[in-house]
């Protein structure tokens, strides 16, 4: 039974694309000045959603291998979803198309939905099984330091939710969307309290109307018009708490290269589990909304300019 889907997104494919485009959600959180301090060097993020392999031109540089989970017969990315999450991640500065927020940062894709954007909770928990036997396995290579998944169901994944427990105590954060509902609600798995759940935001800095919300919202994130990587080459304008999910999950591989880089040279790194990341986060987030923590905002976006430069 597929129980589990992505959230609902709007997509507007894009040809073309000549010159490197910075998106807006780049351009106002003033990412390209984090990237004088790190553009992402040394960390992996697992993505798992509707590809295991691609050959982007934007994307194969940072590409390091995929699997396929799902029942789909190609780890090829059939649906586009995947493409344009993990262009928002890590998209290579090579001039050309779109730059994603850490773009020295390496991925590995785990196809655990099927072509049509569906999937059952097993296809899901044997992603995150795959992602723990990578960090655990003294002959895997590449470890996972970030996974970030934008799917969701409105049902409880028992698997699932161990899985994601196993990772947390592992120090694995596990970035999820928060859905596209517009109504109270957060879906699974980003309701469980070892996620970082994720809602969108627009351009004028308003949270979207279609963001769900509830008491189990972190951040909040740039998920309208958001331009990044699609099908055969080419790019898209897609819409989604999809699309914010990623761009937190680019925003911690940031933060985590830079604390590894000043643990080699002082020993020290207070950014290592999952919480302490959560309190970085919270402790540059910029509150919207109502006061405090709120159902729609969470502790509000994120000021990246400081959570970088900050000694």
């Amino acid at each position: 039974m597929n129980d589990i889907r992505l959230p609902e997104f709007s997509v507007q494919q894009v040809f073309g694309a000549l010159s490197e485009t910075r998106d807006w959600g780049l351009i106002q959180n003033n990412i390209p000045n984090a990237w004088k301090t790190t553009q992402g060097e040394g960390i992996v993020v697992f993505v798992l959603d509707t590809a295991g392999f691609t050959d982007h031109i934007d994307l194969k540089d940072n590409f390091i291998t995929g699997k396929n989970c799902s029942r789909s017969l190609t780890p090829d990315d059939k649906h586009g979803h995947s493409t344009h999450c993990v262009g928002t991640i890590a998209a290579s500065s090579n001039g050309i198309g779109v730059i994603g927020m850490a773009p020295k940062t390496r991925f590995v894709l785990v196809k655990v939905l099927e072509d049509n954007g569906s999937a059952t909770e097993f296809t899901v928990a044997d992603g995150l099984k795959f992602c723990y036997e990578c960090k655990t396995s003294p002959t895997c290579q590449y470890k996972p330091d970030i996974i970030s998944m934008s799917l969701g169901s409105n049902r409880d994944m028992l698997l699932v939710h161990d899985w994601i427990k196993k990772l947390y105590a592992l120090n694995v954060p596990v970035i999820c969307a928060a859905g596209n509902s517009g109504q109270e609600g957060v879906s699974y798995p980003a309701k469980y309290p070892e996620t970082i759940a994720v809602a969108a935001y627009d351009k004028d800095g308003n949270i979207a109307n279609f963001s769900t919300f509830g008491d189990e919202v972190d951040f909040a994130a740039p998920g309208v018009d958001i331009y990044s990587t699609w099908l055969n080459g080419s790019y898209s304008l897609c819409s989604g708490s999809s699309m914010a999910a990623p761009f937190i999950a680019g925003m911690i591989a940031l933060l985590l290269s830079k604390h590894q880089k000043q643990e080699s040279v002082t020993g020290k790194n207070d950014c290592k589990t999952v919480e302490q990341i959560r309190e970085h986060l919270k402790k540059y987030a910029l509150d919207q909304g109502d006061v405090g923590k709120d159902k729609k905002w969470g502790y509000g976006k994120i000021d990246v300019g400081n959570l970088i430069s900050a000694e």
